[in-house]
């Protein structure tokens, strides 16, 4: 099929990667995203990219993209700490990602948005999708509507495409709630984060360190290697993160503000962990979800789905942005296949269904197991 327009709703990591692997592919691509642009959005501070989100990155984008990717991340060498909640070490052999780099979600997500232009349109939130003479219509909140070859559903775990494609899959409350800040880097936090992580063991409730040390701070690198890429200054930084338990008020519902909710459930704590949080600079309380079955297979035809829309993980798993650009980086050679006129469309997108939720339901599960390790309880 020469001359394919794909349509992809959501610009998440996940998705934008996609646009950028279909471009070197030649293809027609156009992405929807329903906030209005105007800000960044919350979805959480660093993450862990492994060699397969890496891979990913390498072979959809542009090479000074990849680049400045590359040169912001920061390092997660070290030992994995485990401490009590007064700071007496109790283990340096904290399991970690392997090979991992961190990354800051947004300064990411700006370098995925870099060099896509009009094709990124914002405002456009998808409310109903439409399948019929060989083409695929993707419906707004605005009244407009876009009409393509392929759509994706890469809008995250509300995702409208996947309601169409799997209308009985729900979701069900995890019960926890994550409450999660931002502290920039001075010596004395940063002694708290020597390695890859820290976890901080108290009673019935567990704090989780990481550090995002810029191995160039993002501007700066922005500046040199993509001129013109409008990219803020960013401070170096701890991101905590602490489950709260299921039974407190502040479980039920979603803050603006994780401070003093953890401040209170860490009262009696290490003076260095309590500043820590008091010193954030951003900090958020939300709640967790996951989808109440997995995501079944359905008849492939001009609709897909990727990342999150797909396969719900827990953060504890900290595979879903691996997850979600591996998907990409698959889809996006499936689709470079029909492109090129070497399968048809139905047989590469059922190729690439089968790959990603065996992928994908096996990354669900392992972010189900690794929670353990923060919520002994959790079933």
């Amino acid at each position: 099929m020469n001359g394919q327009r794909v349509l992809i709703a959501g610009a998440g990591l996940g998705g934008l990667t996609l646009a950028h692997g279909l471009l070197r592919a030649g293809i027609d691509v156009h992405v929807y995203e329903a906030d209005d642009g105007s800000g960044e959005r919350f979805q959480g501070y660093r993450i862990g990219l492994s060699p397969l989100g890496w891979e990913g990155l390498r072979a959809c984008l542009p090479e000074r993209l990849y680049e400045l990717a590359e040169a912001t991340s920061g390092s997660l060498d070290g030992p994995g700490l485990l401490f009590d909640e007064h700071l007496t070490l109790l283990s340096r052999d904290l399991p970690g990602p392997e090979e991992a780099r961190a990354v800051d979600r947004q300064v990411l997500r700006r370098i995925l948005l870099s060099g896509l232009g009009d094709r990124v349109t914002h405002g456009k939130r998808l409310t109903g999708v439409d399948e019929s003479d060989g083409t695929v219509t993707a419906r707004f909140a605005d009244g407009t509507q876009a009409v393509g070859d392929v759509l994706v559903g890469a809008e995250g775990s509300n995702s409208v495409v996947r309601r169409h494609v799997a209308p009985e899959v729900g979701y069900v409350d995890t019960d926890l709630s994550g409450a999660m800040g931002r502290t920039p880097i001075t010596g004395r936090f940063l002694e708290l984060v020597p390695g890859r992580g820290t976890m901080v063991k108290g009673p019935g409730i567990t704090l989780m360190l990481g550090r995002m040390q810029f191995g160039r701070e993002p501007s700066e690198a922005a500046a040199e290697l993509v001129p013109g890429l409008d990219m803020p200054y960013r401070d170096s930084y701890v991101r905590w993160v602490l489950i709260v338990p299921p039974e407190h008020p502040g479980a039920r519902q979603t803050l603006p503000d994780a401070r003093e909710l953890v401040l209170e459930l860490i009262d009696g704590w290490h003076p260095d962990l309590r500043d820590l949080v008091a010193s954030a600079d951003m900090s958020a309380v939300g709640r967790a979800q996951v989808y109440d079955r997995p995501v079944p297979p359905w008849p492939a035809g001009r609709i897909t789905l990727l990342g999150d829309a797909a396969h719900l993980t827990l953060a504890s798993g900290g595979n879903g942005a691996n997850t979600a650009i591996q998907d990409a980086l698959r889809l996006g050679e499936r689709l470079a296949e029909v492109h090129r006129g070497e399968r048809d469309l139905r047989s590469a997108l059922a190729e690439y269904q089968e790959d990603m939720l065996a992928r994908g339901n096996a990354a669900v599960e392992h972010s189900k197991e690794a929670l353990k390790r923060f919520v002994p309880s959790t079933n």
